[in-house]
């Protein structure tokens, strides 16, 4: 009796909770959950009378040939979508899971699993919306269900449960694990394989033909790619692949895509998207990647690049691509597309997204057209500033990443700018890649902090000197030299934060009703954005104007409302000919799009009121 008693003991012990609920006044008690295992089995002729309020349960266990039908288990599982202790569902004559609707799972009593679904012989469909399942955690295990075919239903599975799960014996499991070396794993593997687990490893052993027959029907692959030291000129024999895929976050190990030393490659050849996984491509002397490659490559998650590659240009690539001549220059002319290699930089089109070479900004920087970068995200190449008047970098406003295509090249390089007092005003630049430490030095203004100093950092540290601050190291004086530059020399060469940008004049002391050439003027009249109520262009107030140009009385809506410099008291009365759009239409139009500014004026009060009505 005693050894019985030790061993009930044990049982219950290693289960690790109790059945029941908390005393009501103890503070954990939820009058949502309910507080007991939910065991239903082919005994059962009716479900558990419990109360429809509950949303949490315990552990679930449903087993046996069922006597019930699956509404009456979707109308007891209605409004339960947490488990605690998770979900088991074995041996059972069902047909679908749909009737669960889990949003948090975790994992049962006695194993890894947070849900088993096994040796259930008439299961066809999980039916689980895996995708609404935000906290499914821990594994998953689903195997021996001889009729459930899992193709449409393993996206959602394998989003939630990227390399913990274990699937197998179904009629159609979630693609094929690969087993040992690929090379020998290729030859028993079945046509039927769409999806590929583990390292897809290419080497000098490969054979072209068998890799083109069995690669056909494979269309994702979850885990690595590695091609290496190959003789083929291309990998078209993986063109059937879309994606190539591991949750960096949940998995239990990393993954790459390397290409390197192939001697005779000249194209990749292949379409397939790359989400989470390392990058090397290298050492392949004959490769020519496109944009079309890049934009595949670099289509979700990078955890890092390791490139020096060749890019090609050609009549596919898409207009958000511009390439830089070799130099770098970008201050006078030779700037442009691969269509317009020759062009001046005033003819580059609006929308460059993409860049590839090396940008350089230094004291013959072309201010005027500074605004076609605007839209830059991504540098394929390197960034130099040196020599220059900046004082930021405002004209980069949506930059992102720096990626390094070629050894030995500084991905970023700011040097010697004695005015230069921030960069990257915000926090959109997300990181660099590259081999090469990026490098900040002698800019006798320019304060640096650790946040910023942590997220440049590539494989190796970040080299940072000579600057007002070092990231912290305490070397320099936290007192910048003062800048006696009037400020309006900064309008005039287009520096400011975009939306206080005016080019386009060759008279910086004049009216102020300089615009902005990317987003100032009306659409035509026979658009259907027009509206004849509204004045498109910005308006500019300093000492000097005295009339506003073209304005009508019947408009009702302007874009952005500049004020600056000392107003003279008889200027006021220029406000008269809007009064009724500035007191009265304000509730019922945009006053300003992108909002009213005023600087170096002495009327503050004005403005307030102006606001307030």
């Amino acid at each position: 009796m005693y050894i019985i008693l030790i061993l009930i003991h044990f049982l219950l012990y290693t289960n690790g909770r109790e059945q029941g609920p908390p005393p009501k006044d103890s503070g954990q008690f939820n009058e949502f959950e309910y507080y007991y295992d939910i065991y239903i089995n082919e005994s059962m002729i009716a479900l558990p009378d419990i109360d429809p309020k509950y949303e949490i349960a315990q552990a679930v266990y449903i087993s046996g040939n069922l006597k019930l039908s699956e509404r009456e288990l979707s109308v007891f599982f209605k409004n339960i979508n947490i488990f605690r202790y998770g979900i088991r569902v074995n041996n059972t004559n069902l047909e679908s899971l749909s009737f669960l609707k889990p949003y948090l799972v975790n994992k049962l009593d006695d194993t890894v699993n947070s849900v088993e679904i096994i040796n259930n012989q008439n299961l066809k469909s999980v039916g689980i919306d895996f995708e609404n399942c935000n906290f499914c955690n821990d594994n998953i295990l689903i195997i021996n269900n001889p009729k459930l075919d899992l193709q449409e239903e393993c996206d959602g599975i394998i989003r939630r449960y990227s390399s913990y799960r274990t699937i197998f014996g179904n009629y159609a499991d979630c693609g094929c694990e690969i087993k040992g070396d690929f090379n020998k794993f290729l030859t028993t593997m079945s046509p039927s394989c769409w999806m590929l687990f583990g390292n897809v490893t290419i080497d000098q052993n490969s054979d072209l033909a068998l890799l083109t027959e069995k690669m056909i029907n494979v269309t994702k692959i979850n885990g690595g790619l590695y091609v290496t030291n190959t003789l083929f000129t291309n990998l078209s024999f993986l063109s059937s692949i879309e994606l190539i895929q591991i949750d960096a976050f949940k998995s239990q190990y990393l993954a790459n895509i390397d290409i390197v030393n192939n001697t005779n490659l000249l194209t990749l050849g292949m379409n397939a998207k790359r989400d989470g996984l390392y990058l090397t491509i290298r050492d392949n002397p004959k490769l020519c990647i496109t944009s079309q490659d890049l934009d595949n490559l670099f289509y979700g998650l990078s955890l890092d690049s390791n490139l020096n590659i060749k890019l090609c240009f050609n009549n596919e690539t898409s207009s958000y691509w511009c390439q830089l001549p070799d130099s770098g220059d970008f201050n006078v002319h030779s700037f442009g597309q691969f269509l317009h290699q020759s062009a001046f930089l005033q003819d580059l089109p609006d929308g460059c997204q993409n860049i590839t070479g090396n940008l350089v900004l230094d004291n013959n920087f072309n201010f005027a057209n500074s605004y076609k970068l605007y839209n830059l995200q991504i540098i394929y190449g390197s960034l130099t500033i040196t020599n220059s008047s900046l004082r930021n970098t405002n004209m980069l406003p949506s930059l992102q990443r720096i990626r390094s295509i070629e050894d030995n090249t500084i991905p970023l390089h700011v040097y010697n700018n004695t005015k230069l007092r921030r960069l990257f005003s915000s926090f959109t630049l997300k990181g660099i890649e590259s081999g090469m430490a990026p490098t900040i030095e002698n800019n006798m203004n320019l304060p640096l902090y650790v946040v910023f100093c942590s997220f440049i950092k590539t494989r190796k540290a970040a080299i940072i000197k000579k600057n007002l601050q070092n990231c912290g190291d305490g070397s320099t004086s936290l007192v910048p030299k003062y800048d006696r530059t009037p400020y309006n020399i900064d309008v005039f060469h287009g520096v400011p934060i975009y939306f206080d940008v005016s080019h386009g004049s060759e008279n910086p002391g004049g009216s102020g009703t300089l615009n902005n050439p990317w987003d100032q003027g009306p659409s035509p009249t026979d658009s259907p954005f027009f509206n004849k109520f509204t004045y498109y262009y910005d308006l500019y107030m300093n000492e000097k104007l005295i009339s506003l140009p073209g304005w009508d009385p019947e408009y009702r809506e302007i874009q952005t409302l500049y004020i600056r410099g000392t107003l003279k008291r008889d200027q006021f009365r220029i406000f008269v000919v809007f009064e009724t759009l500035l007191r009265e239409e304000i509730r019922r139009f945009r006053f300003c799009e992108m909002g009213l500014t005023v600087k170096n004026n002495s009327q503050l009060i004005y403005q307030k009121n102006v606001i307030k009505s």
